[in-house]
């Protein structure tokens, strides 16, 4: 089952990386003006926008569901919980393991939205189609710079520690944060750009609300 698992894993890593490399270009062409302009504008935007994802998806998983919870469960939640309890087990997994999820996600949104089919209008759509597809492709990366974050100091390369100082990688020490009880902070997992957003977020109070329409929480 394990071997199924990893083969899938793979698969939605080629299939992402094929269908956003496809998309990039395709609404490139369709563009007709400078678009490494308008796609290199879209970065950061994509950028920070992944990272609000990524903070997302892990208040979700670490909220809602369990390891058994269909489909998501297996993928997203059990491995986030299990990550609470044993945080280093993240730096000995493999790049399918540690991506093939997010990019069979990743790749399902692109399949479903497909950008280059749709018109373009005006140059705000533009950067509105690379910024969307930039946050895809970090969305995808996200679990991987997370990882990094665990990395003992010893194993972390001088650029990947200087990128995170920086604060344009996940800082270890800020993401430590959300390592200690209650695991309430600091959700985002890409750059942590997007946690002084997210820590004001009142999420006991959403909890309750979805709680009353029938949507308890469940933590571990």
């Amino acid at each position: 089952m394990q071997r199924i698992v990893t083969l899938l894993e793979a698969l939605g890593l080629l299939a992402c990386l094929a269908l956003l490399l496809h998309a990039f270009y395709a609404v490139g062409l369709q563009a007709g003006t400078p678009v490494l302009l308008w796609c290199a504008l879209a970065l950061p935007l994509g950028y920070y926008c992944a990272d609000l994802l990524s903070g997302l998806i892990h208040w979700v998983c670490d909220s809602f569901g369990d390891a058994h919870t269909p489909l998501w469960g297996p993928l997203l939640v059990g491995p986030f919980r299990r990550h609470h309890q044993t945080p280093a087990d993240i730096t000995q997994i493999s790049l399918t393991e540690n991506l093939g999820a997010s990019a069979i996600a990743g790749a399902a949104v692109i399949w479903l939205w497909a950008p280059q089919a749709l018109g373009l209008s005006s140059a705000a759509e533009l950067l509105g189609r690379y910024t969307g597809l930039w946050c895809i492709a970090f969305a995808v990366l996200s679990n991987r710079f997370h990882r990094w974050a665990h990395l003992p100091l010893a194993r972390r390369p001088r650029w990947m520690y200087l990128l995170q100082q920086w604060r344009i990688l996940l800082r270890p020490q800020d993401h430590a944060l959300h390592h200690r009880k209650p695991h309430r902070v600091n959700y985002c997992i890409l750059s942590g750009w997007a946690n002084p957003l997210c820590n004001r977020v009142p999420w006991a109070r959403v909890e309750g609300w979805l709680a009353r329409v029938g949507i308890p929480t469940n933590f571990d």
